[in-house]
């Protein structure tokens, strides 16, 4: 049994490719129907539903409502699957009267998404399936049902991100002085390390630091002549960026929050097989990267990994989107079976 996937608006399609972009595209690809809501806040794309490929269909500035019932009219006979993220949605996701609600826990209720608590709960106990992106989350759900929640972790669009094995041309500073560089691709928030980075960045003066994503608020936290901030650049071009790294960095603080974190830019850095400088996250396999402390930072000219380059490039082809997206599917399609 086909169910077509419906995704209520919660982000923007252009803005970063994360989780609900890639699950959604590789499960059309694996030939299920998809509609992602896109709140379209840029105005890219033409106002109503888009088709970008095929059995993906971009509902731009559209309700749930109205996209279960267009995924209805035009998919007659296939069950209608809501498959959301957020937990301020729960209310309006079961009168938008799908077949099935999927509720995809990707981040801890607390810190910077704290705001998702009062919700989480009852988000869910309503869902019809549960899963998550973490062994925290995956915990957390357990105490709010019987069953718990099926864990599907982040994983790679290694089609695209194995660019990177191969040296591109950037003509944009710093990428044309010629020095190493160590990149960060992502989200500028909260949630990063920023003493550490400042720690890195005067430590490894010889380095040139580049972060590459939207900036989450105004004046970055670290100023110094290595550190460069470009911030967003088109997906497609970022393997391109990547290429140049000599470390790929992932700063993140240790905290309640991040260690429900599995990071998609682990999975994305290991398809380049550049290594990886990262701190200790519960969900960061430490074989497959150089872990940095402020305390004691490593000599990442002689560290190595205990894993290398083929390793890493081996680990992100095994976890691309399109295998998570099949597990999901098969949950999807035992769940329909019970449900008649």
């Amino acid at each position: 049994m086909v169910p077509v996937i419906v995704y209520p608006p919660t982000v923007d399609w252009d803005y970063l490719h994360q989780r609900p972009q890639q699950l959604l595209k590789a499960l059309s690809r694996c030939g299920c129907p998809s509609v992602f809501c896109n709140l379209n806040l840029e105005h890219r794309h033409t106002a109503g539903f888009q088709s970008v490929d095929e059995n993906l269909i971009l509902a731009n500035q559209v309700d749930l409502p109205e996209a279960v019932q267009y995924a209805k009219q035009v998919y007659p006979g296939y069950p209608v699957v809501i498959y959301y993220t957020s937990p301020l949605q729960v209310q309006n996701i079961h009168p938008a009267q799908g077949d099935l609600v999927v509720f995809d826990s990707i981040d801890e209720p607390v810190c910077e998404f704290a705001h998702w608590f009062p919700n989480y709960d009852q988000a869910v106990k309503k869902a019809d399936l549960v899963i998550a992106s973490a062994r925290s989350l995956v915990s957390r759900a357990g105490f709010y049902r019987g069953d718990g929640a099926f864990l599907i972790p982040n994983g790679c669009d290694y089609e695209h991100f194995s660019q990177a094995q191969t040296r591109h041309t950037v003509n944009e500073f710093p990428f044309t002085t010629g020095k190493p560089l160590i990149g960060y691709i992502g989200a500028m928030a909260t949630w990063l390390d920023w003493p550490l980075i400042d720690t890195l960045a005067h430590r490894l003066h010889n380095y040139e630091f580049v972060f590459i994503g939207p900036l989450h608020f105004g004046k970055p936290p670290v100023q110094a002549p290595n550190v460069h901030y470009l911030g967003h650049r088109e997906y497609r071009d970022l393997p391109f960026y990547l290429s140049n790294f000599s470390f790929c960095l992932i700063p993140l603080r240790l905290n309640q929050m991040t260690a429900g974190v599995n990071p998609i830019k682990f999975w994305e850095y290991l398809a380049s097989g550049i290594p990886i400088l990262s701190t200790e996250l519960p969900e960061v396999d430490p074989d497959y990267v150089v872990t940095i402390r402020s305390e004691s930072l490593p000599d990442i000219k002689r560290i190595k990994s205990k894993k290398g380059k083929e390793d890493r490039i081996a680990l992100a082809r095994l976890n691309s989107w399109h295998e998570r997206a099949k597990k999901l599917l098969t949950l999807i399609q035992g769940e329909l079976k019970k449900h008649g």
